[in-house]
């Protein structure tokens, strides 16, 4: 089955996905009885405990209203995770645009619903809640699955070029201090 095959599966199947039962997540913050630290197996867990309701993009929320949560894993190269601060690439431009799978092959834009909700944040100083998902090149990821890492603010949002000089959407986000220390990888040695 080709990408856009499950694509289309996945956006035709109500017991796939049903966007009005995933309704729009209103809250900003913390989720109420989820603790920093949790441990979901899949996206579906993280979405249906409300810490990132979108199942496949890396940033949940509204141009308007600004991010509400993103999930940090090993989707862009150019983005850099250091526990505390975090360079996160915006979305777009890859080569397959539903799984975001493959390299950069366009540029990305602030018009994109997803970069735009980022780039509000920046503007309203709203937290934002990190989910980090598996990724090989960071201490700071989980082993497997996904992690709730508490609440970030987004410092600045602009434009730059990525690793293969294409235009990114760059966010560089703050860890909002008080928070319980984000786990290293037992036995990290930076390889």
């Amino acid at each position: 089955m080709t990408m856009e095959q499950m694509r289309k599966r996945f956006s035709q199947d109500t017991d796939l996905y049903n966007p009005r039962l995933m309704g729009s997540d209103p809250r900003f913050g913390d989720i109420p009885g989820v603790r920093v630290g949790a441990t979901f197996e899949t996206r579906a867990d993280c979405a249906a405990k409300g810490i990132h309701k979108a199942l496949v993009a890396g940033i949940s929320g509204s141009a308007t209203e600004g991010a509400r949560s993103i999930c940090v894993s090993s989707a862009y190269e150019d983005d850099k995770d250091e526990g505390d601060t975090i360079t996160y690439t915006g979305t777009g431009g890859k080569r397959d645009s539903f799984s975001g799978d493959g390299p950069q092959v366009s540029d990305q834009t602030f018009e994109h619903r997803d970069n735009a909700a980022l780039k509000r944040s920046c503007e309203t100083g709203k937290p934002v809640r990190v989910v980090r998902g598996p990724n090989p090149q960071s201490k700071y990821a989980s082993v497997s699955g996904y992690r709730y890492d508490g609440l970030y603010i987004v410092k600045k949002a602009y434009m730059s070029k990525g690793k293969r000089g294409l235009d990114v959407c760059r966010y560089e986000l703050q860890r909002v201090p008080g928070q319980p220390a984000i786990p290293v990888k037992r036995g990290w040695d930076g390889a």
